[in-house]
């Protein structure tokens, strides 16, 4: 008898040994899977030489069902767990889960649009509301925008859907470090003479998309810094409409500018 029992117990053993095993080569195997096609998404989602951040949603979804998978595989064919069962009363649990998380559920579903559908990638210059920047990623609950100061927006996917957006093709965007003093006037009136002679001064070379707009950057006691941003139609003139910009402008590095705004029937 005791013979027999220690058969079963080395049979046992042996059992819970061969379903380790193959538990650790399933792990092994999903992991390697995971790692190539995440490898393979990054290399069919680079845009302009850019590598792909480590919180797209797209190569985390791949991750994401790829160890599911495995791991019910690897219930299934090890431990005998009843994996259909498993994913039925997860599926009750998440549908009262959901209902807490909308907003989140909603940003989800937004960041799959805003990828499948191609309205934004990573390194595109967009313009969303105020913000103005290049698009850093596309994660799985926010579109990470930077501008051009360096401040990094966390815009959610629900408000990219909703909200209209703005791309800019870089080659026909003009941007420019500009200083100037102001001579005690209304800076807002200022900022407006200077967008205005900019405009009409790049009219003469170029036809605009967008017209001139100046972001002010630093404020120093012996003047201003800020930068000239214009949008081209076309890049065959962007160096002149640079020139012609400056040009206009360069009175206002210097007090009392005196400059003459060009009326409305000059315009043409």
């Amino acid at each position: 008898m005791d013979g027999l029992f220690d058969g079963i117990a080395e049979v046992s053993k042996h059992d819970t040994l061969y379903a380790v095993i193959v538990a650790a080569v399933i792990v092994v195997v999903t992991a390697i899977i995971s790692f190539l096609v995440v490898k393979l998404l990054r290399r069919l989602m680079r845009v302009d030489g850019s590598l792909i951040p480590e919180s797209s949603i797209i190569v985390n979804i791949a991750r994401i069902a790829i160890w599911i998978c495995g791991i019910s595989i690897m219930l299934s064919a090890c431990f005998g767990v009843d994996v259909n069962a498993l994913i039925a009363a997860l599926g009750v649990g998440g549908v009262a889960l959901s209902l807490g998380l909308q907003d989140t559920l909603k940003n989800f579903i937004g960041g799959l649009q805003v990828t499948l559908m191609k309205i934004v990638h990573p390194g595109d210059h967009v313009i969303v509301g105020d913000i103005d920047g290049r698009v850093q990623d596309v994660s799985w609950r926010q579109t990470v925008v930077k501008d051009f100061e360096g401040n990094i927006h966390l815009i959610p996917n629900a408000v990219i859907n909703s909200t209209p957006v703005m791309k800019i093709s870089p080659e026909t965007l003009v941007v420019t470090r500009i200083s100037f003093v102001n001579d005690g006037r209304d800076l807002d009136e200022m900022i407006g003479e200077m967008e205005q002679l900019a405009k009409h001064a790049v009219e003469t070379v170029a036809d605009l998309e967008r017209d001139p707009w100046i972001l002010m950057t630093e404020i120093g006691e012996y003047g201003m810094w800020g930068k000239l941003r214009f949008v081209l139609k076309d890049t065959e003139h962007a160096r002149e409409a640079r020139d012609a910009a400056l040009r206009a402008i360069a009175p206002y590095t210097r007090l009392n500018p005196e400059v003459v705004l060009p009326n409305a029937g000059d315009e043409g």
